[in-house]
């Protein structure tokens, strides 16, 4: 991420707020999670709150920063750092590797709040997967994110069958919010 930003502690800020953006922090906090000098990060924060993707509040001698989810961008930033540096990353990199997954996404509920740890993860994968392997894969995905992953695979063939019945299930979830992990929406 810190290529698609001019600074690494920039697209640490970013990853920060918008990861955890019910959160507020301090100078010092971020300074410390982050473990960066404070007077780059002072700069940073300054920098991100005059263009509107933060917002400050002062609390007795202490300003606290957290994610402007008022700004008109503040979703598209969410969703790329959610799909370089969340839980979606994180997912798509153990996922990548079963090089017989078509297509791969995370629906419903979890779409929406994929990176608060308050619920499952739901994925549907397509292809001929080999089951064993994606057992391990999402053992240790849920190992790392400390969740569970609720997953749904269908082969090419029942997928394809299930969309032209218009399997009530699967015509929910393709109408639902979706994060893309592997293949594109437009594919479905």
């Amino acid at each position: 991420m810190s290529n698609l930003f001019s600074s690494k502690t920039r697209a640490g800020l970013l990853d920060l707020f918008y990861t955890h953006p019910e959160d507020r922090f301090y100078m010092r906090e971020i300074a410390r999670r982050l473990r960066r000098d404070v007077s780059g990060i002072k700069r940073e924060l300054a920098n991100l709150e005059h263009i509107g993707l933060l917002t400050s509040e002062k609390r007795g001698n202490l300003k606290y920063y957290s994610a402007n989810r008022n700004s008109p961008i503040y979703d598209e930033i969410k969703g790329i750092i959610l799909k370089t540096t969340g839980a979606a990353a994180s997912i798509k990199e153990h996922l990548t590797p079963l090089s017989s997954i078509k297509t791969a996404f995370v629906y419903g509920a979890s779409a929406k709040a994929i990176d608060r740890k308050i619920n499952d993860i739901d994925l549907l994968l397509i292809g001929s997967v080999n089951i064993t392997e994606l057992n391990d894969a999402v053992s240790a995905l849920e190992e790392r994110l400390k969740r569970n992953i609720n997953y749904l695979v269908f082969d090419e063939d029942e997928y394809k069958k299930r969309k032209e019945e218009n399997d009530p299930f699967l015509t929910d979830v393709l109408k639902e919010k979706k994060i893309m992990l592997i293949g594109r929406e437009d594919e479905l």
